[in-house]
């Protein structure tokens, strides 16, 4: 799977745009993604930036000390439907041949960061290839 891009749009809006992806409705509302609210979930974060060779050392706050980790252990949860979990082995499967391009600006670029250290997380011994410049890179899962 090859993911272009320098820049990262928001995943939960491309997990809700994707039409593979079923939201779980509750009491047969239809589901908002924009309403709802942060909610605690201790089986947080999905990876640990500190173990991500992917990551740039910019966005290692982990590694360069951060102390105050609780707020790695929040969740969007719309109120009328259930978004499901990130599964970075489903998505890999899913989109294997299909190339993602991701643009955007600085706030995207942490977005782009968490989303490959999302994917290394779930399949940590794959090989990644990584081409390009620092402002457009296509890694690619084997």
């Amino acid at each position: 799977m090859k993911v272009y891009g320098w820049i990262a749009i928001t995943i939960c809006m491309m997990m809700c745009l994707n039409p593979c992806i079923c939201l779980e409705e509750r009491n047969g509302e239809r589901c908002n993604l924009y309403e709802g609210s942060w909610v605690y979930d201790e089986s947080y974060p999905l990876y640990d930036s500190s173990k991500c060779p992917h990551i740039r050392l910019e966005f290692d706050c982990l590694k360069y000390g951060r102390t105050d980790t609780q707020y790695l252990k929040y969740r969007w949860q719309p109120t009328n439907c259930d978004l499901p979990r990130f599964d970075g082995k489903s998505f890999l499967r899913k989109f294997k041949g299909k190339q993602i391009m991701f643009i955007g600006d600085s706030m995207s670029l942490n977005q782009w960061q968490s989303f490959i250290c999302m994917l290394h997380s779930a399949v940590p011994n794959a090989i990644v290839t990584q081409e390009g410049a620092k402002s457009i890179t296509n890694h690619t899962f084997q």
